[in-house]
């Protein structure tokens, strides 16, 4: 696998960059510290920003860490629906899930996920763990969630996912599979963003590597990987192919990644959103080959 970069670019007014999607010609970015769903031409310009949260505790450029809703996943459904997910990491205040509705107007559904996220802390793997959901991808109505410490993978069949979130029905069945990713300096990197392909059955996936212990302190970043799980009949593979991120002037904490481009079988333009834990995002455009 191979990623050659092709360029960076500094994304100003959006603090925190953790998540980016691709809708027709329109991209569509969230910040964890930012109560805004931003929208983005194919200049990377902002053309709107709408809204998510209360805006009263936005003071200057970022929510105050304490208070923040941690959105850290986000992707898209359909041409006309995008979910976001806040992490967990702290309740009740990132135990957020929105459901948007791309119409003329943005429609916008928010819900509390306490008991949702109650159940995944319930799970026998995460019970001497922390919840700290960063990523999400869709396909094949299946929804599939990241959880940055341990590396796990957890799916559902998003439309029972999405009638449980509503209170109309039990909690689903569920897959979780997970996985030894690669390390820096003997610490192993954690999920940081997904998304899903549409001509193949496949995740393509980023991960960091941050020099902290706990799932709610920033650290030292130290780089970044990239990499593809299979898919194949909603099984998710326990193997992967990955390399590392480029980061010839700094150390990456890629966040999230969006498809630009299948341009054919093993070959992807992709955009990568980057965050440096001190408000800066960095768009980075970039081809993936595997």
């Amino acid at each position: 696998m191979e990623i050659t970069i092709f360029d960076e670019i500094k994304i100003e007014n959006i603090p925190s960059g953790s998540g980016i999607i691709k809708s027709g010609q329109l991209y569509y970015v969230i910040g964890d510290d930012s109560p805004f769903l931003f929208c983005l031409n194919n200049d990377f310009k902002i053309v709107s920003k709408t809204p998510l949260v209360d805006t009263a505790n936005f003071s200057e450029k970022r929510i105050e860490k304490s208070i923040k809703p941690d959105f850290e996943a986000l992707e898209l459904i359909s041409d006309s629906e995008i979910v976001i997910f806040g992490s967990g990491s702290k309740s009740p205040e990132r135990n957020i899930f929105m459901r948007i509705l791309l119409k003329d107007s943005l429609i916008i559904e928010k819900y509390d996920i306490s008991e949702f996220y109650s159940n995944l802390r319930n799970f026998t793997i995460l019970q001497d763990s922390e919840l700290n959901i960063e990523a999400a991808a869709y396909r094949d109505n299946q929804l599939f969630l990241f959880n940055r410490k341990k590396n796990l993978i957890i799916s559902f069949v998003y439309k029972d996912l999405l009638a449980y979130i509503k209170g109309e029905k039990e909690f689903p069945k569920w897959e979780i599979v997970q996985f030894s990713l690669p390390k820096i300096d003997g610490i192993e990197a954690g999920f940081s963003g997904a998304t899903a392909l549409f001509g193949e059955p496949k995740i393509i996936f980023t991960a960091s590597v941050e020099n902290t212990d706990n799932a709610y302190d920033d650290g030292e970043i130290l780089g970044s990987f990239i990499g593809i799980v299979d898919i194949s009949n909603n099984n998710i593979s326990k193997s992967f192919n990955h390399c590392k991120i480029p980061n010839p002037e700094a150390n990456l904490k890629v966040e999230s990644v969006a498809i630009e481009e299948e341009i054919s079988t093993g070959k992807t333009k992709v955009v990568l959103i980057s965050d440096d834990d001190k408000g800066n995002s960095t768009l980075i455009t970039a081809l993936l080959s595997w």
